[in-house]
């Protein structure tokens, strides 16, 4: 970054810092504390410059209610409970519409019932071919045994033409019974067949009705245990969740996070890449308990920087910062956090910020004669601001006085 470049930025940090993080608490007094004192010098010393980042609390780890499998894909919330509201096990967090599948669960009952008729009707359709059946092979078998006797007939009593004429139609009979047995075991075959298909179109039926009413209780999410409903982002407005929203399966509806486990997600714009490092200690403030300020630590840095939100100019690296301790009482997920991040200490020639006019497009320093000079400027801390051109190092300064309002 060029040394111009870089100086401004810092400036306008140490300009942050002492307004932002003054007023938290967390910080060094600020520089018009300090105005008044005798003397303002420039002189060498340690400068400990601070980022600041803002983010927000996140928990580690979630217990997560996604959005359920239906036929119809894509599907509304219809209720909700409040962000941030406190569950018991089983309690609701989410419902979502199941006007459809009310609608469905109609058809499919009036489905089952009609399979049911079917069945029923196949059943008695094939036990009357069936008796037809049996009845055409006792029918057979009748007359294959008047044949039978017919043919006992001696030879010697009826001619030789009539007894070789009795002795075909046992045969004939005897072929017309085997024909009606084969037939009755088709119609058997045919009719347990019959009555199989119709049997797997009912179960078919019964399997979507069912189907159809699990659907309905999937489609309340309960929470699986105690805790605080954390309610999902709507991706692509970078956004809660509200009743309406459509959502798709396998979505993050809402969340019950783990508050033990909890961690600031912080931004950090890709002009201050490389000023943040892993391992930095951080002091965070939470904006709903300022009085409190929490140790913290940089574990992770995002490799490359992302846009917040679609289709902005900006870009943000995404700092993870561990907190030496979690407070559940206290902290809740999404609670926006201010993070000072230390920045290594290092040795540098200092002016002090109560010597400094900053309100101008180039900041300035005040000499004890009144004179004001132009001054280039390094990074800042809540004291002073590394100098690096327009005045020599034993530099006597007055206080600038302070701008009302």
């Amino acid at each position: 970054m060029p040394r111009a470049r870089r100086a401004a930025r810092w400036t306008g940090l140490g300009l942050g810092l002492g307004l932002g993080l003054g007023a938290g608490g967390c910080t060094e007094p600020p520089a018009s504390a300090a105005r008044g004192a005798s003397p303002l010098v420039v002189e060498r010393g340690p400068l400990a410059p601070r980022l600041l980042l803002t983010g927000e609390l996140e928990a580690v780890e979630s217990d997560e209610l996604l959005a359920p499998q239906t036929d119809n894909w894509a599907i509304s919330i219809r209720w909700m409970a409040e962000d941030g509201a406190l569950v018991k096990a089983g309690d609701r967090v989410v419902e979502l519409d199941n006007t459809a599948i009310l609608e469905e669960i109609s058809d499919h009952e009036l489905a089952v019932i009609q399979a049911g008729i079917e069945l029923s009707s196949q059943r008695a359709t094939s036990a009357v071919e069936v008796a037809d059946k049996r009845f055409e092979v006792e029918t057979q078998r009748i007359a294959l045994a008047k044949a039978e006797v017919d043919a006992a007939v001696s030879p010697e009593l009826v001619s030789r033409r009539e007894h070789m004429q009795l002795q075909l139609a046992v045969k004939k009979a005897r072929t017309a019974l085997a024909t009606a047995e084969d037939d009755l075991k088709a119609a058997i075959e045919a009719g347990r067949l019959a009555e199989e298909v119709k049997r797997i179109a009912l179960d078919k039926a019964r399997r979507k009705l069912e189907g159809a009413q699990e659907q309905i209780e999937a489609l309340v999410l309960r929470a699986p245990r105690d805790g605080v409903v954390e309610i999902g982002e709507q991706p692509w407005e970078g956004r809660k969740l509200q009743v309406g929203d459509t959502v798709w399966p396998g979505m993050t509806v809402a969340k019950l996070p783990d508050l033990s486990t909890m961690v600031v997600q912080a931004q950090l714009s890709d002009v201050d890449d490389g000023t943040v490092a892993v391992g930095m200690a951080a002091r965070c403030l939470i904006d709903a308990q300022p009085e409190r300020p929490l140790e913290a630590v940089v574990t992770s840095i995002s490799p490359v920087a992302r846009e917040p939100e679609h289709q902005s100019m900006r870009r943000f690296f995404s700092v993870v910062l561990s907190l030496s301790d979690a407070d559940p009482e206290i902290m809740r997920p999404g609670l926006s956090v201010k993070a000072e991040i230390r920045v290594d200490e290092r040795e540098a020639l200092l002016i002090p910020r109560a010597g400094l006019d900053l309100e101008g497009d180039e900041p300035r320093a005040r000499l004890a004669s009144g004179e004001t000079v132009e001054v280039t400027l390094g990074a800042c801390d809540a004291r002073s601001c590394e100098l690096l051109a327009g005045v020599d190092e034993g530099t006597e300064l007055s206080a600038v006085p302070e701008v009302a309002g």
